[in-house]
């Protein structure tokens, strides 16, 4: 496998692209802030239940999990699908950092970036993604779970959210020119093996309910709920929620291109 990796930078206007439009940092941590690992993640959590004024610890949890979700997938994806450049996100090379004003940063320990050769994209990729799901989220997943009681499959979904929105919605409103867009979106959340993920299946899969409605439009909800409701000053549901009630007669679900 990786006879067909080499080290390639991201040149100058790509790393300040995903500086300025994600949640990765090139600045140091600060000293008040928090690192997200599972050393800390208690400690973490208890901290952030006080300052969301969540009601229980599970509620935290997956609020934790999407912004760590997000802070970690947009920019890792993004580099691999458009620059065609890969991004070490394995827990030993990245972390999360939670500041004392809530915002959610992604460090990178090492900023080299593995490119590939040609005919080998699809290792290459395999290699990206373990990274990103079996080395890094699945085991935020399984310590937040142990923690908290949390379900995995409320933590996968929010994972597969993102993947969704980033893939349907954000590269296809910015035109973005790339050959494999489509491609990576289907490997990722239907193809791709459980051992990208750490497990014997992949956990993207069946996250969502999909519903094909009169007009022949495919939509999606979710089949979980992500609790942001339960929450103060958060009264209203998800647009893919399976709680919210104009999804029941499925006008607001997000549609989706996944079949296409």
């Amino acid at each position: 496998m990786e006879s067909c990796m080499v080290l390639q930078m991201l040149n100058d206007v790509e790393l300040q692209f995903l500086i300025n439009n994600s949640a990765l940092t090139s600045e140091a941590a600060t000293e008040d802030s928090w690192l997200i690992n599972r050393e800390n993640l208690s400690i973490v959590i208890d901290d952030l239940t006080e300052r969301l004024q969540s009601p229980q610890r599970v509620i935290t949890a997956a609020q934790l999990s999407k912004n760590y979700s997000f802070a970690l997938l947009v920019p890792i994806l993004y580099s691999m699908t458009v620059f065609q450049k890969g991004i070490d996100a394995s827990g030993s090379n990245s972390f999360v950092e939670l500041s004392k004003e809530g915002v959610y940063s992604l460090h990178i320990k090492e900023m080299s970036f593995e490119s590939f050769e040609p005919g080998e994209r699809n290792v290459w990729r395999d290699n990206i993604l373990q990274k990103l799901f079996k080395d890094n989220l699945s085991l935020l997943h399984k310590s937040l779970s142990t923690l908290t009681k949390i379900p995995e499959s409320i933590l996968w979904e929010n994972v597969a959210s993102y993947i969704y929105w980033l893939y349907e919605s954000r590269l296809r409103q910015e035109d973005t020119v790339s050959p494999f867009i489509s491609e990576d979106f289907r490997y990722i959340v239907m193809d791709a093996p459980g051992s990208v993920f750490g497990k014997d299946y992949n956990p993207i899969k069946n996250c969502f309910k999909f519903i094909e409605k009169e007009d022949k439009t495919i939509v999606r909800i979710r089949k979980t709920c992500c609790l942001t409701y339960k929450l103060p000053g958060s009264p209203v549901f998800c647009g893919d929620c399976r709680l919210n009630p104009v999804n029941k007669y499925d006008t607001a679900c997000k549609p989706t291109h996944i079949f296409g």
